[in-house]
């Protein structure tokens, strides 16, 4: 899947969540059981939310009034509602993340593997020289080419012998 199919399918998806979310709402307020599930989950958050400001402030008796079903109900729902959405954009975030950590796992690995193959290739051509007996000291360097970190050395019979920088400062 191309990077631009998969944002498009991120959205989607996305878009998809936000009415999924609001049935879960619609549920609530129809289902007994999940009803029940959200006034228990509103009431424990509710409970949490003014202890923990009550204890910032100094408060050390805290009396938490509950709140009442359909505002707890609503709270609850809400709560679960933008959880699932959450859930859902923030799986879609590590998919893409685990994706892209993939794909250039895999494009090291490759480059990994040509640079062994060049390595193969260059002790092989070492080897076909020193069978044919081809001395690299003969090397001249081609008219017109001016290296960067090698040096020429034109005083030995007009012969280009190359040196490197660490040579010539030794």
């Amino acid at each position: 899947m191309s990077g631009l199919a998969l944002k498009f399918t991120s959205l989607l998806v996305r878009t998809i969540a936000k009415p999924i979310g609001n049935a879960i709402k619609a549920q609530a307020r129809e289902h007994e059981r999940f009803r029940n599930i959200c006034i228990k989950f509103a009431q424990s958050m509710h409970s949490t939310e003014i202890k923990l400001r009550m204890s910032l402030l100094g408060e050390t008796k805290i009396r938490v009034k509950p709140l009442n079903d359909n505002k707890a109900i609503e709270q609850g729902a809400t709560f679960i509602s933008e959880f699932f959405i959450f859930s859902v954009a923030g799986s879609l975030i590590m998919y893409e993340a685990y994706r892209s950590r993939k794909k250039a796992s895999s494009e090291r690995d490759a480059l990994a593997d040509d640079i062994s193959v060049l390595q193969n290739e260059i002790e092989y051509i070492k080897s076909k020289l020193g069978e044919i007996n081809i001395k690299l000291d003969d090397y001249q360097i081609p008219d017109g080419y001016k290296p960067k970190y090698i040096k020429i050395d034109n005083n030995n019979n007009n012969n280009n012998s190359t040196k490197t920088e660490e040579e010539t400062k030794t």
